[in-house]
């Protein structure tokens, strides 16, 4: 099995590839991994000194790779942030060319915008671009509850609510879209949750709110987690419940170190064999 992931590249920490590509190689999943761009840390610490990957040189890459034999085995496309509408043409190219040498891949797009606590922290003109041409070729969307608002022009408050947003971003182009990190005021107290709608059904599921001040890129290992049960054969609902277990795992080791980052290296068996079983119920 192969993986194109096409987002950021940090030196130090764990965003954007540096939180998905392991996971999915530790699930033995051969990865290659295409920078958005590069930046010295994540943008939450200060400036990044970050380069940004141009068109370009993005084409020229695909371009190259395409003269593998191994480019028609690649089994699935990963977007996470892209940072720019130049850069995020590109990426879209890229996952079209899979496509096109691999009809049953899978597509699916992390439309990484922002966040509740930050807002957008990308350019202005990179949203709309992900809502009007990435997202309706994708299989799989998994927006946070920030993003979902965006991405349907409407506050998100309640369960219903949520299934309805992810239900409108379904008749978009996506199968399946996961919500994570929902914010409702019809339950939920205490936990941490991501509701899954797709052809036939929708499920939530919890783990414990472990509190603000966590590490970044929790969104980012939990879409490669996702993705690699998907790509195993196992049903949407066993890959939520493996990645939510995961990526809660994850951080909860981070906080228990007092630690600013997730320990990808060192704690590689919380995401790989996690020891929390999340709460999980159909809604629908």
């Amino acid at each position: 099995m192969r993986v194109l992931a096409i987002q950021s590249q940090v030196i130090f920490g764990h965003v954007g590839n540096n939180a998905g590509v392991f996971p999915l190689q530790r699930q033995g999943i051969e990865t290659w991994a295409l920078p958005a761009a590069v930046l010295a840390f994540n943008p939450s610490y200060g400036p990044p000194a970050m380069r940004p990957s141009e068109p370009a040189e993005i084409d020229a890459w695909i371009a190259a790779l395409q003269t593998r034999p191994e480019w028609r085995q690649i089994d699935a496309v990963l977007l996470g942030w892209l940072g720019n509408p130049r850069t995020a043409e590109a990426a879209g190219r890229a996952a079209q060319a899979v496509k096109a040498a691999n009809p049953n891949a899978v597509f699916l797009c992390d439309p990484v915008m922002g966040d509740s606590d930050t807002g957008l922290y990308v350019q202005d003109a990179l949203p709309p671009f992900i809502r009007d041409h990435l997202l309706p070729q994708a299989d799989i969307a998994t927006p946070n509850g920030f993003e979902l608002e965006y991405l349907v022009g409407r506050k998100v408050e309640d369960l219903p609510g949520a299934m309805a947003a992810c239900d409108e971003l379904r008749a978009r182009g996506p199968r399946t879209v996961i919500a994570t990190t929902l914010h409702r005021r019809d339950g939920g107290r205490g936990m941490l949750e991501a509701l899954l709608v797709n052809d036939q059904g929708a499920w939530l599921c919890g783990v414990p709110n472990l509190g603000k001040d966590l590490p970044k890129g929790a969104g980012d290992l939990f879409a490669a987690l996702f993705l690699a049960r998907i790509l195993k054969g196992r049903t949407p609902k066993k890959a939520l419940l493996f990645a939510m277990a995961g990526t809660y795992a994850m951080l909860r080791d981070a906080l228990e170190n007092r630690l600013p980052e997730m320990r990808m290296a060192v704690a590689q068996e919380a995401f790989s064999s996690p020891d929390h079983l999340p709460d999980i119920e159909r809604v629908r």
